[in-house]
């Protein structure tokens, strides 16, 4: 955490134009107690939660999850459910009055849902359940329908400069991660950050909506819900916001925007289950990570594995939240 907090030291100190969270890297923390070769499953049922629509990164996340689960013999019944709305927090609250105490029941989450919560001023929200894992992280990507007038980044930036309002961004949640980064890409350009044009949707495909009937200029989503559009064609990236170029993609950095940004994703059980049931929990999380079907899910979307638990987590999430308010705040993010 020290590196991560210089970081931020910097960040801040230099109005936010550096990324101050989504820092990849930190792999696979925490004590794994070992798995006995006799135990076959570690659970007789488990639900996954999913707080949103079909299709998006929580439902890939959610349901490629499962199957690495039952892949791994983890469990013996196994559901899914879900319930889309602001950012995650609708599911959020259903979930801790519905599976309250519940040990059997996991809530698919991450910095979305973070800074959804920050922008609406209900952190506490997520006292009512406690991280069991940390998952994956996945970059960013810039997009614009193939044949707009908007040909590159450089004139995206053109655009922008000239008349900010009149480009209009579409990506996730209002206060979500993709909110964020195209906050911070006006901010990096010292533009007025409060003529943002930004619309939210649920989903990638809904963002891609948006730009085919003209209601939006530019979308912002994780690459492994724009890569099937990318490889039809029907969407032109600009440019993605890892450190350095990545799918065939320039960096954000590498175009002169001193700015990175990496989405996470992981998994929650309701704060009023015990230690040992939550470590229950962990232990078939950790379980289907190690699985062939895992490893696949990974390169199949284009994942960095980010697998993170225990003490660690527990850090990291404190700091995230503690980042996405400041974020929240010092780049004045609105309900869109």
């Amino acid at each position: 955490m020290t590196s991560r907090r210089t970081y931020l030291a910097a960040a801040m100190g230099a109005a936010l134009q550096a990324s101050p969270m989504g820092v990849l890297g930190q792999v696979s923390m925490g004590r794994k107690a070992p798995l006995s070769p006799a135990e076959t499953s570690l659970l007789a049922k488990l639900m996954v939660y999913i707080p949103a629509g079909a299709g998006g990164g929580w439902d890939q996340t959610g349901r490629q999850l499962g199957a690495a689960i039952q892949s791994a013999g983890a469990v013996k019944q196994l559901d899914y459910e879900n319930k889309g709305g602001k950012g995650g927090t609708i599911g959020l609250a259903d979930f801790t009055a519905r599976y309250k105490g519940d040990p059997n029941a996991l809530l698919v989450g991450g910095l979305v849902m973070v800074g959804a919560l920050s922008l609406a001023r209900t952190e506490d929200m997520l006292k009512e359940v406690v991280p069991i894992a940390r998952l994956t992280s996945d970059y960013m990507v810039l997009g614009v329908p193939t044949g707009s007038p908007i040909t590159s980044f450089k004139v995206l930036v053109e655009a922008l400069k000239k008349k900010a309002d009149a480009v209009t961004f579409t990506g996730g949640s209002a206060g979500g991660v993709d909110h964020m980064l195209a906050a911070m890409l006006l901010r990096a350009l010292r533009l007025d950050v409060s003529a943002l044009q930004y619309k939210p949707t649920s989903s990638g495909k809904e963002a891609l909506a948006l730009l085919q009937s003209g209601q939006a200029t530019v979308a912002i989503s994780g690459y492994s819900e724009f890569r099937a559009n990318i490889e039809s064609k029907l969407l032109t990236p600009l440019a993605v916001s890892s450190k350095r170029a990545s799918f065939g993609i320039p960096s954000l950095r590498e175009l002169g925007i001193d700015t990175e940004l990496a989405n996470w994703r992981g998994v929650f059980a309701s704060a009023r289950t015990s230690p040992e049931q939550r470590e229950t929990l962990r232990r078939v999380v950790v379980r289907a990570t190690e699985t062939a079907a895992w490893r696949q899910t990974l390169l199949d979307n284009n994942w960095v594995g980010t697998l993170l638990y225990g003490k660690e987590l527990q850090e990291f999430l404190s700091f995230e939240q503690w980042m996405a308010s400041a974020v929240v705040t010092l780049l004045k993010l609105n309900k869109t």
